[in-house]
């Protein structure tokens, strides 16, 4: 008897201590949660004002626990805080600037660091020419800032004029 009784408090003490260990982690993930989203919401936010104007919107990772598991979303925020339907509630443009913004971040956040290169495809090609002059000057702030190097296939003269220019004319 009193050998189950052991037992059974050896078997009460190791749970106590992996709760104890599950608060830890869980802290430690909240931690961990909480500078993602500063970081990565940093980037995206900083990107959408420099282009759409201080305040316009901002853009946030929300966590959420799903089925035992911690899930993320990357949301964009009106001025008051309400959710905005990408797809619906924002122009292209939108999605081009916060697509950049979050490959930026990500890039940033890489570790070991990776190449400072970011090789991109048309990117702005759905940003009205009313907000290309801003997305020149972020490109270039960015690049010195975060001393990254930019390589971008694009159709935009404004575009065209940053930086060192290569044209490749298919024939």
């Amino acid at each position: 008897m009193e050998a189950a009784t052991a037992s059974l408090q050896g078997k009460r003490a190791e749970y106590e201590a992996l709760l104890k260990v599950k608060e830890i982690v869980q802290t430690i993930s909240l931690d961990c949660q909480q500078q993602c989203q500063r970081r990565i919401a940093h980037v995206v936010t900083r990107c959408l004002e420099a282009v759409f104007g201080e305040g316009s919107m901002r853009f946030a990772l929300l966590f959420e626990q799903k089925r035992g598991q911690t899930e993320v979303r990357g949301v964009l925020l009106d001025p008051e805080g309400h959710e905005l339907d990408p797809l619906n509630s924002c122009g292209g443009g939108v999605l081009d600037v916060a697509a950049f913004g979050l490959r930026l971040a990500c890039m940033m956040l890489m570790r070991p660091r990776p190449a400072r290169v970011l090789v991109l495809d048309e990117p702005f090609k759905f940003l009205s020419t009313t907000y290309r002059p801003a997305i020149v000057q972020l490109l270039q702030e960015l690049s010195l800032e975060m001393d990254v190097q930019v390589i971008m296939v694009t159709h935009l003269p404004e575009l065209m004029a940053i930086g060192h220019r290569v044209e490749i004319n298919a024939t």
